[in-house]
């Protein structure tokens, strides 16, 4: 006998219907967003990590132009002092720093120093021209200061976050300088 003869309501049965497989894709809205917001921030961080690396150039290109100079050398104030002043120059408008030079100079390096070591750069800056120039033990203590200033990673100030103490000095020097 026949499984259909003998129950009537096995006849009226379907073949199974599989359901759909269900797909990977279309992934919900949320991932999309996520994986947007993943792309947009690499993105966003290469852009950061090239700037950074691009504004640091010219102070990495002087502290390699630093080791070169020769610490015995009667004109080290003179070369460190030219230095730091093409390393400024590299940052900000020319007509700005050409001309700077007493205190507003001094107080404009000190910036990226402790201030009992701006005092002693400042100072050390200023024999430059002096007839006796720089001992030895003074032209040690001016590379350690500007290895260390030229080794500080964090950006330059501006000239407006400085104010001079004496304007009236400082005028004075640079006119003297020139």
């Amino acid at each position: 006998m026949n499984t259909a003869q003998a129950n009537p309501a096995l006849s009226q049965l379907e073949d199974i219907v599989l359901p759909e497989q269900i797909s990977q894709l279309p992934i919900a809205p949320g991932f999309w967003i996520l994986a947007l917001l993943i792309i947009v921030a690499i993105i966003a961080a290469v852009i950061k990590f090239n700037q950074h690396r691009r504004y640091h150039v010219p102070r990495k290109a002087a502290l390699a132009e630093f080791e070169l100079l020769n610490i015995s050398s009667s004109q080290y104030a003179v070369d460190i002092n030219t230095l730091l002043k093409r390393v400024a120059m590299s940052y900000f408008p020319r007509a700005e720093f050409a001309k700077l030079d007493g205190e507003l100079w001094y107080a404009w390096l000190g910036l990226r120093l402790p201030q009992n070591e701006a005092e002693q750069l400042s100072e050390l800056l200023k024999k430059r021209y002096q007839k006796n120039g720089l001992t030895d033990q003074e032209s040690q203590q001016l590379n350690g200061l500007t290895q260390s200033w030229l080794n500080k990673s964090s950006r330059f100030s501006s000239l407006a976050q400085i104010t001079p103490n004496t304007p009236s000095k400082q005028h004075t020097e640079a006119a003297c300088s020139q």
